[in-house]
């Protein structure tokens, strides 16, 4: 794991405004999370920052959660419960849902856009 110091968050803050952490480091696996949370206390958790306005920095550590992975867990007659990690993009989740004919998730997702219209 790579801890970094004075960190820009500006590609991780969804309008572009300069700000940055005190540490910052990005964990891939579980692992590396768990570790992380045994060690430190003071933590601010970070996804992909699609929905983030940071406008001032960061006086913490910066934990970026990128998981990636996505798997279905578990089907019968009439569902599919698919499991997708904390650094799994929305958009690219659905994507993948729909290449598998796996329908009703397309919907909340419109819906979910129709929302952030308003």
């Amino acid at each position: 794991m790579n801890y970094q110091h004075n960190f820009s968050l500006k590609n991780y803050n969804t309008f572009g405004i300069e700000a940055s952490a005190q540490s910052f480091i990005e964990v891939t696996n579980e692992q590396e999370l768990a570790q992380v949370l045994k060690e430190n206390q003071n933590i601010f958790v970070l996804g992909g920052g699609s929905n983030m306005l940071l406008t001032q920095n960061i006086n913490q550590l910066v934990v970026h959660v990128n998981l990636k992975g996505i798997e279905i867990v578990q089907e019968d007659a009439d569902f599919v419960w698919v499991k997708g990690n904390a650094g799994e993009n929305w958009h690219e989740f659905v994507q993948w849902c729909i290449t598998k004919d796996l329908g009703g998730i397309e919907i909340v997702a419109k819906l979910w856009k129709l929302r952030l219209k308003k």
